[in-house]
Order: C-alpha cells, then structure tokens, then sequence
C-alpha cells in the first residue's frame, strides 16, 4: 500500500488587479492553506501574476518550503 508523505502545488495565478492577489492570499491563509508566495510580477497592464507554493489537500508539505 502507498501513502503520501508530502505534497504540494506550485501555480502561477494572474489577477487583473493587485488587490485581487491580496484578497486570494488572505483568504487561502483564512482557510488554513499553507502558502509561500515565490515571486510576484506586475505586468504593464496593471495585472499581476504571483507564482507559489501551497498545500495540496491539506497535506504535510514536508521540505518544500525550505
């Protein structure tokens, strides 16, 4: 039988509008989503891509974090 140890996602999320990304972030840590924003880019149209690292199904991340 297999079991996961560790687990998470890495996802580059754009947002029309840097009060978007504030709002997706502050409601994946109210949820309990374990996060760690990797880079955060804005674009010249005002949008903003944040890549990061987060949980997968509330599994322990493990190193990934590190």
């Amino acid at each position: 039988m297999k079991r996961i140890l560790s687990a998470c996602l890495e996802q580059t999320v754009l947002f029309k509008t840097e009060e978007e990304s504030h709002t997706y972030i502050n409601n994946l840590k109210k949820n309990g989503v374990t996060c760690k924003i990797v880079e955060t880019q804005t674009h010249p149209d005002n949008s903003v891509a944040v890549k990061l690292i987060r949980d997968y199904n509330k599994r322990p991340v493990g190193d990934y974090f590190d």
